[in-house]
Formats: C-alpha cells, structure tokens, sequence
C-alpha cells in the first residue's frame, strides 16, 4: 500500500509554525507509551509493520504526539516536519461513517470477545487523533485539517450503534468507549484520553453541544470511579473487571493528574492520590500479587472445566439466548415484556425457555422444563429446591452443547442466583431483567403483606410459616447476593430515582452493570375508535353502548389496591349526578387471591350494578377492553417499574388517573398526560374520577396527550437498542459510507 507523502506537504518552516511555542504540551509522555509497540517507519517516516496489524493509526497518533512534546522542548525542525507527516496520514487515511462523521476504524483480530466481526472505532484513537488534527491545524491554519478534526468529533455524540464511540450510562450518562463494540467494556484510560482530544477539540473550535458533551462525560467518570477502585488496587474496565497491570495502574494515576489540570477537579486528584497510595504500600502490593495469582489459578481452573464440559459452538442463525423463567408461558406483565423481546430480537436472537412450570400453548415455543414439585421460589426452604433443580438442568443442557450466547434470568435473586453460577462456570454472558424482586426483597411493605395473608389461615400453620419466614428473607438476601455477584448486567424497568439504584448499591451492583428501561408499546395495534365503533364494541361484549367505562387490569392481589379504587369509586358516585352516577361501568379485568376479598368489598361498598368482575384476559382481549374504555385507573400500593398495561391504556387514548408509586407514573402522566394522586389516597382518587367522568372534552385531550406520548417514547425501535446494547453488537461495516473511503479498510 502506497503511503507517500509529498516532501513539500511534510516540511513546514519554523517561520510558518505561527505561535508554535504557546502550544500545550500533549500531557502524557506518548514517547514511552509507543516504545511498547514494534515497528518501523516506513519511506515516508510513518510508523509501520506493528505485528499482525500494519499501519496502526493508533500508533501513527501517539507517534506524532510523542513527536509533538519533542518539538516543543527542542524546536527541531525535524520534529515538526515528523509531527506534520503523521497529521497527513490521519487526513488521508480517514474514513467516512454515516451522519456526516469520521474517523479510522481499526480492523485488529487482537481482541478479547470472539462476537467482534469487522472493523471498529476506538475513543482512545479517536481523541489521539482529534488532538494530533487540532495541533496541526494551529500550526498551518490548514483548513482539512479542521474538517476532518470535526468529522472526528461528530462519532463522540453518536451511539455506537449509530456509528460512534459512546455509550449511555443511567438516565444522562455518557461513556467513551475505548473499543466501541458491545457490550460496552468501560475502560477508563481509553475514555480520559478520548476527553483530552475533545477538550483539545473545544479549546481551538467552541462548540456548546461538544462542551455540554464533556460536561456529561465528566460527570458519568464521577459516577463510575468507585467502581474502578477495589480497595487496594483497581480494574482496568468494567465489563472484564481484571485487576490493572502495573505500568496501567500507573498509567491510570497520571491520567487522572492530567485531566485534574485540563479541569481543575478535586475530586480526580483525590482519587489519583489514593490510588498512588496504593502502589507505594506493601501491604496493598502484595494483596495485589496474591490476588492476581489467586484469579491466574481460578482462570486456568475454569478454562479445563469448560474446555472439558462445555462446548462453545457459534449458531449460524443467530445467538442462542436461554431464559430461564419461574413459569412460561403464563399471563402477566413478564410475559408481556419477553414476547416484545422476542420481536424486537428475531432477527438476531433464537430464544429458548427453562422453567419448573409449564403453561398452556406452549407449542411453539422451545421450553426446557425442570422439576417443579416442591421447588417453589416463593417460601422456605423450596426456594432452595427451585435455585439447586435449575442449576442442574441448566448446566446439563450447556453440558450436552446447547451452546448458548447469553443466558436471560428474568428475576434478579432466585433464578438470576442459579443461572448467574451456571453462566459462569460455563463462560457465558448472563444478563437479567429484574421485574421487582430485588425492591420486594428489602420491602417492609412486601414484608407486611406476607403476614397479613397468613391471618386467614389455622392458628398452627401461621404458626409454622411464619417460623420459615424467619428462614426465608436471609435467603433471599443471599441468593440476591450470589446473583450480584454473576451477573454481567441488570435491566430494570423504571426511572433513576425510584429506589431502584439504592437497592442495587445495597447488593454491590454499580451503575456500570445496571441499565433502566422503558417497555416498548406497539402502537399501530391500540386503535382509537370512533363513537359508533365503540359503542358497537360495547354492546358485542354485554357492556352499555353508552357507559363511561373506567377499567382497571392487575393481577388480584393486595399490592394491587383494589380496595382503593373500589372506594374512590363510591365516593365519586356520590359526588356526582344521579345520571352521571348511572353511567359509570367498572371493569375490573384479571385472577389473583384477592378475588374474594374484592366480591365482598363490592357487596359491602353496594357497587354490585356499577363494577363487573371480568375475570382473567387474554393480550387480546386487553386490547379490545383499553379501546372501548374512557378512563383507566392504577391505584396500586407497591409499584416497581414501569406498568405497561398503563402504557397501553395511555396508547388506546383512556385517560389515566394513577398513584405516584413508581415514580415512572409520575413522568409518564406529567404535562396534562393524566392525574397522579398520593398512593392509598381514597379522596384524591375519588376526586380525579369526577373530574374526568364530569369533562368528556378533557378525558379526550389527556387522552390524545398519553397516546402521542407513547407513540415518541416507547417505541419498539428504541426497545430494540436496548437489547443490541445488552449482548453482542459489532456491525460498523454497516455504518461506513460506500466508496473509496471504505474500500481502505
């Protein structure tokens, strides 16, 4: 391959460097970091021949840094000339991504995830080559090299699945990533060296989006830096979490340094004091090496089992992924959520099922099914039973080569706890959707409930269960504590600030391993009907053409407040007019074990010709129920997540009145969307009704708010990224602009 550089472009006289000496010496010594790399420079004077690799342009950039700070301390002409020749070599050899942006995608095979197929971009490249163009740039004034500088730039706002090098982390966050593939790895000296190309960037060219951008970066490293320190020594990423050398813990301590003075944060030069501590106390050094042998020894001992037991096959179809589930398939917002998975995924994922109860239509679906008699997670000691019976059935299938990608629990304590331990042992992925169980197992009020349902039984078996439940919370605690500790990462439903991020922190899960979401709603399946329409729907079901249908659809059980909405609906009667009062039809929609508690209330309440026990129903029939309702009640007491039958509600135009626990109802219905009222308050229930049955113009406009809201935020595009964030996505070929730029590759 041609790499000539005409002399005349390579040479720049000291006279034209223009002001070259109040430039800033690059902060990191590069002539040190690339004596580790083997290779030579080629005609042109450009680093070439690394191992396996050829022209690096990671090498070529830290080459003409490292040439950069010599130039500066000697004002050799031959420096700069140097300098110039590498700058040249990033222009020319640019390659365009889609949405404007570019950069020099890196095609090594030297990489630690067998998913990665083609090429890359790496933040660490990309920031040593925004601040070799910036230099530049300030030196000739030539234009390219600002084009090109901004073109870099552009990949550090773009997700990588968009062609870029960052990655979300909580609700703001944002991270470099120093190999941009997923999952993200977090590595932290590949995303401090991405922000001094940026700030270098920002300092020549001011941008508000690029300094708004390192603001946010800034505050996600804060957020993630406790996660690097183990105490003695730290990680060098986040998702492999090994223990750092030592010349990159050193190097990770001047980073930090370095960036305190590009910032002037306190908080990094704390850290980069503690963390200098270390490597200056024996005691710590040594922990290190004793620990760095210990995980040698672990590793070699897994490599055997795995290499003995299990077999790694890769599925030409797509990834293997294996759910194990408490029950499936089975009616209820777990099931909701996997079946928008399965559609979002089935172009890449084959998805299989492991459970101890099967239920009915299961033909078409791949269920693995393990003992289920006396292996109920829900009590002691069966919880036990459930954890050790799907431990063995899930490593005998790895075992007889089922060749699973990624392993997908769908609680975060009892089933993520076995499925985590055989992902491991087996060396595979393990990620977890956790729909509540992490909160409940900390909840007073989960707590309490479990008490109060013993009230209607013997005196001897209260007795007895509430002796085992004395043995049941410290297993939760546990098995909660095992699955923390295997999990790769957890997926939560919900919005930062609902309690969530506590519990986790409880367990030892940091914000690198926990991602939030929203559930996707497909909105073309939620018809919004005209009058006629509805009221014919009505009538084909037994409901009057002309009621003003308030539904509520929930498991029947206490955390779901029945009682609530029973009793805000008695008062709203009484509130409004005699015909209005006529009007109203109550469908409360679902099975649990409060169904006889709620028969009574409503006889006691004389609610028997307003509400209507619907029973269980089907997806279907929920959609057909949200369209022909006007108003949508959630009176629930202990929410967690987002409640997607509120979103489908809101997606069919009901207007939706709802308590403010979870936090998600709050956002979801703020701006005119609904009406939250205080969780277990009757009165303001009550009153919220009234407003809505006494304004049809006001039910319809909430109601176009809700749905429009849904359409933009939950749509299964943006549930799908979730999922290719989640496991393994390496498609930048994909992204890269067709022509001579991509053909250099």
């Amino acid at each position: 391959m041609d790499r000539h550089i005409s002399e005349k472009r390579s040479k720049t006289s000291l006279k034209e460097a223009k002001s070259a000496s109040l430039l800033s010496v690059y902060p990191i010594d590069m002539s040190s970091v690339i004596s580790s790399w083997k290779f030579h420079l080629d005609h042109a004077g450009v680093p070439s021949q690394v191992p396996h690799i050829g022209y690096h342009p990671t090498v070529i950039a830290q080459y003409a840094l490292a040439q950069w700070n010599q130039y500066l301390a000697s004002k050799s002409q031959d420096h700069l000339n140097a300098f110039l020749t590498q700058a040249r070599w990033l222009i020319e050899y640019e390659v365009r991504i889609v949405n404007g942006a570019g950069g020099w995608p890196i095609s090594s095979t030297q990489i630690p995830n067998r998913y990665v197929k083609g090429p890359w971009l790496s933040a660490l490249t990309q920031g040593l080559g925004l601040s070799v163009l910036m230099r530049a740039y300030q030196v000739t004034q030539e234009e390219p090299f600002r084009e090109v500088a901004y073109r870099v730039a552009l990949t550090f706002q773009h997700d990588i699945l968009d062609g870029g090098v960052s990655t979300p982390i909580g609700e703001k966050g944002i991270f470099f990533e120093e190999m941009a593939v997923y999952p993200a790895s977090h590595n932290l000296n590949g995303f401090i060296f991405a922000l001094f190309g940026l700030y270098d960037y920002s300092t020549i060219h001011s941008n508000d989006q690029v300094n708004e951008l390192i603001q946010c970066a800034l505050s996600t490293m804060q957020l993630l830096l406790d996660e690097f320190d183990c105490g003695f020594w730290t990680r060098t990423d986040l998702l492999y979490r090994q223990l750092s050398l030592p010349d990159q813990f050193a190097l990770q301590v001047l980073l930090l340094e370095a960036l305190a003075g590009y910032v002037g944060n306190k908080r990094c030069l704390e850290v980069a004091a503690r963390w200098k501590s270390y490597q200056q106390r024996f005691g710590t050094r040594l922990r290190y090496q004793i620990t760095s042998y210990c995980r040698f020894i672990i590793h070699k001992l897994l490599k055997r089992i795995r290499a003995n037991l299990f077999h790694q096959s890769e599925s030409p179809s797509g990834l293997r992924v294996c759910v194990p589930i408490t029950a499936f398939p089975v009616t209820g917002g777990m099931r909701t959520v996997l079946t928008r998975v399965a559609e979002v995924t089935t172009d890449v994922w084959k998805m299989e099922y492991l459970t101890p109860e099967v239920g009915p239509h299961a033909e078409k679906f791949i269920i693995h099914k393990f003992r289920n008699t006396g292996t109920s997670p829900f009590r002691f000691p069966t919880v036990w039973f459930y954890s050790l019976a799907g431990l063995r059935k899930l490593v005998s299938l790895m075992w007889h080569d089922a060749g699973y990608d990624v392993i997908f629990p769908q609680d975060g304590i009892f089933t993520a706890a076995f499925a985590g331990l055989a992902a491991k042992l087996a060396g595979v992925r393990v990620i977890c959707i956790d729909h509540g169980n992490l909160v409940s197992s900390l909840s007073s009020i989960y707590h309490d409930e479990r008490i109060h349902a013993l009230a209607s039984k013997h005196w001897l078996r209260q007795l007895i269960e509430r002796f085992l439940l004395f043995g049941y919370w410290p297993s939760l605690s546990f098995l909660a504590w095992l699955a923390a500790r295997f999990i790769d990462h957890f997926y939560v439903p919900g919005v930062t600030g609902d309690g969530v991020e506590d519990i986790c922190r409880h367990f030892g899960i940091g914000p690198s391993r926990l991602t939030r979401f929203v559930n996707a709603v497909e909105i073309n399946h939620h018809v919004l009907l005209d009058a006629v329409s509805k009221a014919e729907l009505r009538k084909k079901l037994g409901i009057p053409a002309h009621a003003i249908v308030i539904t509520t659809i929930c498991r029947l059980a206490p955390e779901k407040g029945i009682h609530i909405a029973l009793e805000s609906i008695r008062i709203a009667l009484s509130k409004l007019s005699p015909k209005l009062s006529e009007q109203i039809c109550f469908l409360i929609v679902g099975e649990g074990p409060s169904r006889k508690q709620i028969e009574e209330d409503i006889c006691r309440l004389g609610l028997n010709q307003t509400c209507v026990l619907w029973g269980q129903a089907s997806h279907e029939e929920v959609l057909l129920l949200h369209s022909l309702s006007d108003i949508y009640v959630y009176s629930g007491v202990r929410g967690g997540g987002y409640s997607l039958v509120m979103l489908e509600a809101m997606a069919s135009g009901c207007a939706v009145v709802a308590s403010d626990d979870p936090l998600a109802n709050v956002r979801m219905l703020e701006d005119g969307r609904g009406i939250v009222v205080p969780v277990g308050d009757v009165e303001q229930t009550a009153m919220a009704l009234v407003q809505l049955v006494s304004d049809a113009e006001c039910r319809s406009q909430m109601g176009h708010l809700a749905r429009d809201y849904v359409a933009r935020y939950n749509t299964t595009s943006l549930f799908k990224r979730v999922w290719m964030r989640a496991t393994y996505w390496s498609s930048l070929a994909e992204l890269l602009s067709p022509g001579k730029e991509s053909e250099r590759l």
